[in-house]
């Protein structure tokens, strides 16, 4: 009996821990529970990313149906201005009036743009011809006017001016290298010193430097450093002229905070003259001082043994100094007068440059390739801009070296003595 009643008990206590472990399950079910609800929860959000893909497909499909269709190719847009302006040999002086260069210069600048500018017909419209894109380039640099009202004179469409621009100003600075050079032959540069002789006392002068303000919109970044001691936003352009105004030399796209003599330091043709790479002959003997060419600039920059700045007058400047400052300003001024005639020729740069901002420093170029083309095939203009804006601000000089100071020397005795 006894035996009969503990199997009765060992059974209910069996029924008693099974029904237990029915009611609570072990450890391993909460971690599948975990994992199961956190499948469900990816699939939650998997299926909301596809709800949001389908409407934004949607979306866009919507976007693309509500298109207008494209009406027609090309339309008719008046032809006379410039046809007529093409087509008569008479009223060349108006070839100048509207696009600053002859017709013979012209010309030039379609043979050398042409190849790489030229576009074919098409079974949709006819190609716009290489004089009428260089044309319509050459006036809005020319005039400063926007892309609307170049095509409005030219008659083309805004766009249509638009890409002829950027496509001309891009092909002239591709010729940079070729155009705007500094002079490495002997021959040359005797030649630019003679030139430079006839204009001032300050012996073996090969060149003068400037920088010049251009006119920009405020930039969406680092708009601070654009904004000049003149309070207008501006990029800087460094230019290196010989004595006919040619430029040798050119670097733009510097902020117009920026002063002369750190953006000097920046430039190729700083790092070149102080490697003695240029600026080595024809050398000059002074009293025993042996004279590089020389590069002369206002008070701005520093002095070297190939730059002669202006003294800066602080009154104590004795009668030599005043006579030296006086010579070297009658052939420094050469670089202001390259600058105005720049900026009076294309517009462009006088007026508040109205680019995209990493476009900016090539259409500065683009200007300075086109000068230096109408000083190479002689054409003249009257029609120049006061450019005279030295940098106040000297403190970014830095001091000479004692072999400057006796460059300088000399060449103050020198003047002096003449």
């Amino acid at each position: 009996m006894e035996d009969l009643n503990d199997e009765l008990f060992l059974g209910l206590i069996s029924v008693i821990v099974t029904a237990r472990l029915l009611n609570r399950p072990p450890q391993l079910s909460s971690a599948i529970q975990r994992f199961i609800l956190r499948r469900q929860r990816r699939r939650r959000l998997q299926s909301r990313f596809l709800q949001s893909l389908q409407l934004s497909h949607l979306y866009f499909r919507r976007r693309l149906a509500a298109r207008k269709k494209r009406r027609a190719w090309v339309f008719p847009r008046p032809q006379n201005w410039f046809q007529g302006l093409l087509n008569d040999r008479v009223i060349d002086h108006w070839w100048k009036e509207n696009f600053r260069v002859s017709r013979g210069t012209f010309e030039f600048i379609c043979q050398l743009v042409g190849p790489n500018m030229e576009r074919q017909n098409t079974r949709m419209r006819e190609a716009i011809p290489v004089d009428k894109r260089v044309a319509a380039s050459l006036w809005r640099l020319a005039t400063g006017e926007c892309y609307r009202s170049c095509g409005l004179m030219m008659g083309l469409a805004k766009p249509t001016v638009i890409s002829c621009c950027h496509e001309f100003v891009q092909e002239l600075c591709n010729f940079q290298n070729e155009i705007i050079t500094f002079p490495s032959a002997r021959a040359d540069l005797i030649k630019k010193v003679q030139g430079f002789s006839m204009k001032s006392k300050v012996p073996n002068v090969v060149a003068a430097i400037d920088g010049s303000h251009i006119p920009i919109n405020a930039p969406l970044i680092n708009h601070k450093d654009y904004f000049n001691c003149k309070h207008f936003y501006s990029c800087l352009v460094q230019g290196v002229v010989d004595y006919t105004g040619l430029f040798l030399s050119v670097a733009a796209g510097f902020p117009g905070s920026l002063h002369d003599a750190r953006m000097l330091r920046l430039t190729d043709f700083y790092r070149a003259a102080e490697d003695e790479d240029i600026l080595m002959e024809p050398t000059l003997d002074l009293g025993g001082t042996v004279i590089r060419p020389l590069v002369v600039g206002d008070s701005a920059y520093p002095l070297k043994t190939w730059l002669l700045p202006v003294l800066k007058d602080n009154g104590a400047l004795t009668e030599d100094q005043k006579k030296f400052n006086k010579e070297l300003s009658k052939a420094r001024i050469i670089s202001e007068h390259a600058f105005g005639l720049i900026k009076g020729r294309w517009r462009v740069l006088l007026k508040r440059l109205d680019e995209d901002h990493e476009r900016i420093p090539d259409t500065i170029v683009a200007c300075c390739v086109s000068h230096n083309i109408c000083i190479m095939t002689n054409e003249e203009f009257d029609g120049g801009h006061d450019d005279s804006d030295e940098d106040e601000n000297h403190s970014d000089v830095g001091a000479p070296t004692q072999a400057a100071r006796g460059v300088l020397q000399a060449v103050i005795e020198h003047v002096a003595s003449q």
